[in-house]
């Protein structure tokens, strides 16, 4: 082994650690609560029509809209552009009726022997109620999941400032950091 390869072993480990050190000092730094509020929170997208035409574009622009609001805000950031790219339209689960029946019957013939039989039925039917017309009783509505966000903004060469916008937007649509690209703008 000779001087030059361990030379450069120890820079590269020297390196290492002070990554790691700068990635603990910004989770430790957050900002303080005297800032200006944010607005409301982007996860809560405006209502979309029911129809599936264009409703996953229509998620996408709202959740778009509100980050791009709330990431103006924020020190040292300007000019914001997002975009999201959602997975699918939105679910709704309907309520059910359930019945379930099971039968059970014990014979024994004349020479000892028993046979059980069980036979089972089920009958599962959407509650509909009657307002007019008859619809489907909605238990609830379930959000698509964001597949990942792209942000581009003024300021983003600074690095703590993509960490305050890789966690704002984390937080706020519940996106793993893996799927958050922050560029900077010109």
């Amino acid at each position: 082994m000779n001087w030059d390869s361990l030379k450069q072993s120890r820079w590269l480990w020297i390196l290492g650690l002070l990554g790691l050190v700068l990635l603990g000092i910004g989770s430790w730094t957050r900002t303080s609560p005297t800032e200006k509020p944010v607005g409301p929170a982007p996860s809560d997208p405006p209502p979309v029509p029911a129809d599936g035409a264009g409703q996953m574009e229509n998620y996408e622009r709202a959740y778009e809209q509100r980050l791009t609001a709330i990431l103006n805000q924020l020190p040292g950031i300007s000019g914001v552009r997002v975009m999201v790219n959602v997975d699918s339209t939105e679910e709704v689960v309907y309520a059910h009726n359930e019945q379930q029946q099971q039968q059970t019957v014990n014979e024994t013939d004349k020479q000892g022997g028993t046979r059980v039989t069980t036979s089972r039925n089920g009958n599962d039917q959407v509650v509909v109620i009657k307002q007019g017309t008859e619809q489907p009783l909605v238990v609830k509505r379930l959000r698509p999941q964001v597949r990942g966000v792209l942000v581009a903004a003024k300021g983003a060469e600074n690095a703590q400032v993509r960490i305050q916008i890789v966690q704002a937007v984390q937080s706020v649509l519940n996106v793993p950091p893996h799927r958050i690209a922050v560029i900077p703008s010109k």
